[in-house]
């Protein structure tokens, strides 16, 4: 056997090669309308970029648990068991020690990458690390055999010795409480992790389709490294929360479970997927088959109880039996095991969810672009019918009627004239507004509020002016995103007003421009101030003395994940700003043409009116060729839409399909 999960591998394919043809048909759309002349530069620059996202699309599943609950041992047995045997570490006790992400860039060779534990003494978050690899350690990945991978690989569980003064710089231990249950008699030196971060570059099938594995380590560490909790656990599309079956739910789990899964989005526990593992331990062959599966559900509906989740959440299995039977091709031991259950869950909630995230996000993308196209076909359609209505009155050579015809063109000549400089003049405006705009969501303004702070919290004495210091920093991002939504607001209405007016005076459809919306930075933004309340009140809800250390990190993995949040919202409010007066421009441009050839014509015709059939035939035939145009645009849509409505709903969960293109 291939050592994938199946079922599970090859829906991932499935996924995968659905985004290529969705991509492969957003690029036969593209080179159609570059050949019909109906792709603006913006326009052109937009679609390029959903076909670039489509390409890059990633679907990231972490794995977190507290040490010794099998969590590598589960990777091991869903990915990586065709290398027929352990490719990270797994044994009893500690063994991923920092967190580690598995992924596959195509740019690089096979290779680990170790972020030293030492860049913890400067508060740079790993995010800004990522972008200075000459400060990590890089091994080479020896792919032509498993045991090679495997001892490379287990550079991950490596740690040291340091003096308790050092672990405290590092983040570790930060209360006397926490150093004297590690320290041993006499010694003031204490083990922590070598490496602060891990990246396993390594060419596995469903690693080179876009997935990422973020391996976590246990609540120490988590804890320490609050950039886990506030930036990549929230990036995640699939969380599988990792129990032991003969355990329970213990305090440190529950203490994960409330502190860093769900306590700054106490609904995303719906989400997450609970494996209760290790369920071996309870086989007993003096038990029934019937006795041991009450036992194995009676801890599904205790650990059901304890978290708050229903039981449907919860797969108890065996991950050590699962990779044993994978690797022996044991079928009665892998159904035993009850690994394929949590296989299919995968396949049945994870990757359907995250398919109809990405079908619907480029209809909306599409939406916009193909309006504008629609609405410029429509204005060449109606321009010819003007021009074949105006050739009939001419037919009857009434000099009159021509003169008539000509001071009309000449009056719709001069009203588009006045028309554009109004247009103008809100050109203006709207520079001044999106000026406004950008600078209430500057990230300069975003780190000035951050160093403001910073000096804040290391003047803090006590916990009331710590918690002032970060109340007025996240007090100020709020205004700004508020000025932000108000300037935005602004630049929609004074462009919807204008549009309506262009279309009562030109007799074009009138443009709804598209809105743009900072919820989503608003509600993340809010995610964080309230895992800093929980946080806070964790650390210092017992004394009235400030600990600066432990919080000068923890607001450090804030305003890393806060500068991620406003380069999302930069990036796509820029784009908003250059697409939001593009069906504007476009109809302007069209109406000007027209115009000119409309001028044109009725000059020429006003002196030669036997040309007036000719010119009619032309007329038709531009008729029926924007006809055409308009049907392969349709098709083209039809073929997009019937890829974007192939998301199949499920017994666990059903999946709205998203809107057609309009």
């Amino acid at each position: 056997m291939n050592g994938l999960p199946q079922n599970l591998a090859s829906r991932f394919e499935a996924y995968s090669h659905w985004r290529m043809q969705l991509a492969a048909r957003i690029g036969s759309l593209e080179q159609w309308l570059v050949t019909q002349t109906l792709l603006d530069p913006q326009s052109q620059k937009a679609i390029n970029q959903v076909r670039a996202r489509l390409h890059e699309d990633k679907l990231i599943l972490a794995f977190v648990a507290e040490f010794s609950r099998g969590k590598s041992e589960l990777i091991n047995a869903l990915f990586f068991s065709s290398y027929g045997q352990r490719l990270l570490p797994s044994s009893a006790g500690r063994t991923t020690m920092c967190p580690t992400e598995l992924l596959y860039n195509p740019q690089e060779p096979p290779c680990l990458h170790l972020l030293p534990i030492e860049t913890r003494k400067d508060k740079t978050s790993v995010a800004d690390l990522k972008h200075n690899m000459a400060l990590w350690t890089t091994l080479p990945l020896d792919l032509s055999t498993p045991e090679s991978m495997g001892q490379t690989l287990a550079h991950v569980s490596q740690l040291k010795k340091v003096p308790l003064d050092t672990a405290h710089q590092y983040g570790f231990f930060d209360t006397d409480e926490d150093a004297s249950k590690i320290l041993k008699n006499g010694e003031n030196e204490v083990e922590i992790p070598y490496w602060r971060h891990a990246i396993i570059n390594f060419p596995h099938p469903m690693l080179e389709q876009g997935l990422i594995i973020l391996d976590t380590p246990g609540l120490n560490a988590i804890g320490t490294e609050p950039e886990l909790t506030f930036s990549l656990l929230p990036s995640a599309h699939g969380v599988l929360y990792i129990l032991a079956a003969d355990a329970g739910v213990t305090k440190t789990d529950l203490d994960v479970w409330e502190e860093h899964l769900i306590s700054s989005d106490p609904a995303s526990k719906n989400g997450h997927i609970v494996v209760l593992n290790k369920i071996d331990g309870l086989w007993d062959d003096l038990k029934t088959s019937q006795a041991i599966q009450a036992e194995i559900d009676k801890q599904v509906l205790s650990t059901a109880k304890t978290l708050n989740i229903l039981p449907e959440q919860i797969y108890p299995l065996s991950a050590q039996k699962g990779l044993l039977a994978k690797i022996n091709n044991d079928q009665a031991l892998l159904e035993r095991s009850r690994l394929p259950e949590l296989e299919h869950a995968l396949t049945d909630r994870v990757l359907p969810a995250r398919r109809e995230i990405v079908a619907n996000s480029t209809q909306a993308d599409l939406t916009a672009l193909v309006r504008g196209i629609r609405d410029l076909l429509d204005m060449r359609e109606n321009g010819v019918h003007e021009q074949l209505d105006q050739l009939f009155i001419m037919r009857s050579k009434n000099k009159d009627v021509v003169l008539r015809l000509l001071e009309q063109t000449k009056e719709e000549k001069h009203a588009f004239e006045q028309g554009l400089a109004r247009y103008t003049a809100m050109r203006r405006i709207f520079t001044n507004h999106t000026n406004a705009l950008l600078d209430a969501t500057d990230m300069d303004a975003l780190r000035a509020n951050a160093n403001r702070t910073h000096l804040a919290l290391e003047s803090a004495t006590q916990t009331k002016n710590v918690r002032r210091a970060i109340d007025t920093f996240f007090m100020t991002l709020n205004e700004d995103l508020s000025e932000a939504e108000r300037q935005v607001m602004e630049i929609y209405e004074m462009i919807k007003g204008m549009s309506t007016q262009f279309a009562q005076e030109f007799k074009t459809r009138p443009l709804t421009p598209k809105q743009f919306s900072f919820d989503k930075c608003r509600r993340e933004i809010s995610r964080l101030q309230i895992a800093y309340e929980h946080r806070f009140d964790a650390l210092w809800g017992r004394t009235a003395r400030a600990k600066l250390e432990p919080m000068q990190r923890f607001f450090e993995a804030i305003v890393t994940r806060a500068k991620q949040v406003y380069g999302v919202a930069n990036r796509d409010v820029e784009n908003w700003l250059k697409n939001v007066m593009v069906p504007m421009e476009a109809q302007i441009r069209e109406r000007n043409q027209q115009l000119h050839r409309h001028q044109e014509n009725t000059r020429q015709l006003a002196t030669a009116t036997t040309e007036v059939e000719g010119h009619a035939r032309e007329l038709k035939e531009k008729l029926d060729a924007i006809k055409a145009q308009q049907n392969v645009l349709e098709a083209h849509l039809k073929i997009i839409n019937n890829l974007l409505m192939q998301i199949e709903p499920t017994a666990q969960q059903h999946i709205e399909t998203p809107a057609v293109i309009q």
